[in-house]
């Protein structure tokens, strides 16, 4: 997905970084989505085992395809909104403010932008042995607007992407001050 069709653009304004989750992430889910595809496959094999007349009568062999079609129907269902979660939650930093989109279920998005001479602080934290090994973690933009905070969540080099942040904020701030724009 391009930026221009998330946000649009002021004539100065570059967009620095677009960010989203570490890979890593979808690949836990992707996964347990295989290990969840087994299942039906093991059961198979264990009522052929155990009562193979089941899997041959005349009513509980189409009760049974029914009732792994529908399994595996969820399953995917799960694999789309997974990946939609995945692909479209994106946070996008301009020269001049950020942009979180948010994708809440396979029909609902939520964009929301800050000014980065608003920002007040900005954290970021790797917890825990996989995102220590993979390099991911959270980065939080506290702010005093009416959104306080924005959370990048699970994304790669959350502490070089506090440093550059920390960076834009003091050059947008130093900019508008030289403009004559007031902080709100």
């Amino acid at each position: 997905m391009h930026v221009e069709n998330l946000i649009d653009l002021n004539r100065e304004e570059k967009v620095l970084y677009y960010l989203r989750r570490h890979w890593i992430i979808f690949f836990a889910d992707l996964l347990m989505i295989i290990v969840l595809m087994a299942v039906p496959v093991g059961v198979f094999f264990m009522l052929n085992a155990i009562l193979p007349n089941l899997l041959i009568g005349e009513l509980t062999r189409p009760a049974l395809l029914l009732l792994g079609s529908a399994y595996y129907l969820i399953i995917w269902l799960f694999f789309i909104t997974s990946f939609v979660d995945y692909y479209l939650d994106a946070w996008v930093v301009t020269s001049d403010r950020i942009v979180n989109v948010e994708q809440r279920g396979l029909f609902a998005r939520t964009i929301s932008e800050l000014d980065l001479a608003r920002v007040q602080d900005v954290t970021s934290e790797v917890n825990g042995v996989l995102p220590s090994i993979f390099n991911y973690g959270n980065v939080y933009v506290q702010t005093a607007g009416q959104v306080e905070r924005f959370d990048f969540e699970q994304i790669a080099r959350p502490h070089d992407i506090r440093k550059h942040l920390l960076e834009l904020i003091e050059q947008d701030q130093k900019r508008k001050a030289a403009e004559g724009i007031v902080k709100i």
